[in-house]
């Protein structure tokens, strides 16, 4: 039976050496915000499959509204750990698509990335969100539909520009479900840009503010 060369051993025990030992549930998650939600904690799980103790080096994200750590920093031979990120909401609405890098020495030039897509979906859907004049044209008074997610009822009770050369008037269609903002400009003679915020608040009391934009141009 011929035996293996030195070579051969060499090269094997090279790529055992080398093989990632952490090895991960998933390295992609979406997830979804509930409305009034200020941050989400996204975990991913993972094990240690090697022979030998494996530490975290470091863990940087692209983002400073995504922190993440893992739970701790050496996991022995079997063991099992996770990393939490938590994505900070605040003002922000709209699909995010964000990334965690992670370096360990069991790979120190391999670094694992994993994915993170956070949808953050509106409080209330605008009909249109950006109404436009053309400067000379006649000033007509133009609408927007506001309508809260559906399943949460809001209660908008004020409309009010940031510039007084816009006239709004927020008239409630059906209370907590159907809204109707109307705008129209003082003149287009000359180039006008405002936004319109819309204040209100749900059942339990939180408060609410959604934009419109409307322009002279």
């Amino acid at each position: 039976m011929r035996r293996p060369s030195t070579l051969a051993v060499w090269l094997f025990l090279a790529a055992v050496a080398s093989a990632r030992a952490l090895e991960w549930k998933t390295q992609t998650q979406q997830v979804r915000t509930a409305p009034f939600q200020s941050s989400i904690a996204i975990v991913f799980d993972f094990k240690n499959t090697g022979a030998t103790p494996v530490a975290i080096l470091s863990i940087q994200t692209n983002c400073d509204c995504l922190d993440a750590a893992t739970d701790r920093k050496v996991y022995a031979p079997g063991e099992a750990g996770h990393l939490t990120a938590r994505f900070t909401v605040g003002d922000r609405l709209g699909l995010y698509q964000r990334s965690i890098t992670i370096l360990s020495d069991d790979e120190p030039r391999k670094p694992t990335v994993l994915a993170v897509s956070i949808d953050v979906p509106e409080i209330a859907a605008l009909s249109q969100r950006m109404l436009a004049w053309k400067i000379g044209s006649r000033p007509v008074e133009k609408t927007v539909i506001i309508r809260p997610t559906p399943g949460l009822a809001l209660d908008f009770h004020t409309a009010q520009p940031t510039n007084e050369d816009f006239i709004v008037r927020l008239k409630t269609i059906k209370t907590g479900a159907v809204y109707q903002l109307s705008i129209v400009p003082r003149s287009t003679k000359k180039p006008a840009n405002a936004a319109i915020r819309v204040s209100g608040r749900d059942n339990a009391g939180h408060e609410v503010l959604i934009s419109a934009y409307a322009n002279v141009e």
